[in-house]
């Protein structure tokens, strides 16, 4: 494991690779049209310092490239942070009533107070009243063992990929390391992929 110096201390890994198809099911935005496209697969957790910084690295990516970037986001909840499951089941039950970028945002920008917390689940619970979902099915899918089963699948696709910490991206199935500190480092390793699909 690495240590990188972004503002603070983090310590990430990215490792990228080949082998991502999988049975369990990603977050997936497809391009809508022809044009070349890259796909950037992050497998993250909600409760991680690391992931928090990179939230808005990833969005601004989205943001300034449009379908050009189709993103895979994935649940690898780290058995160290005592909410990140329970954060995981709240995106896949947003996910479930089609709500599930609007709760991954509101996870990812509500980071700093939920995690200060003693049991957060009262606040989803709040986040999906704000997001206008059916709040009896939304706490009925937030503990169910379909839910953990989904979350779990999708962290062991992590550790089959070779994910150990997070966040962890792969991008074309090829690996980028060291991990790029901010936006501008991002953002170029996003155009040199685009240019070689471009010129492939």
């Amino acid at each position: 494991m690495k240590k990188f110096a972004i503002p603070f201390l983090l310590t990430a890994v990215i490792i990228l690779g080949s082998g991502l198809m999988s049975t369990a099911e990603a977050q997936s935005e497809s391009a809508k049209d022809g044009s070349k496209t890259i796909t950037i697969t992050e497998y993250s957790d909600y409760e991680c310092p690391a992931c928090g910084y990179f939230y808005p690295i990833v969005k601004k990516l989205k943001a300034k490239y449009g379908d050009q970037i189709k993103l895979n986001l994935k649940f690898y909840p780290l058995n160290s942070h005592q909410f990140s499951a329970l954060a995981a089941r709240a995106a896949q039950a947003a996910k479930n009533q089609g709500r599930f970028h609007e709760m991954h945002n509101k996870l990812f920008e509500n980071q700093d107070y939920w995690v200060r917390s003693s049991n957060p689940q009262s606040i989803f619970v709040n986040y999906a009243k704000d997001l206008d979902l059916d709040i009896n099915q939304f706490k009925k899918d937030l503990n169910s063992a379909k839910t953990q089963k989904t979350v779990m699948e999708q962290k062991q696709e992590g550790r089959e990929a070779g994910v150990n910490a997070t966040p962890t991206f792969f991008i074309e199935g090829k690996m980028i390391d060291p991990l790029p500190q901010n936006f501008e480092q991002f953002d170029a390793i996003v155009q040199k992929y685009l240019n070689d699909q471009s010129n492939g």
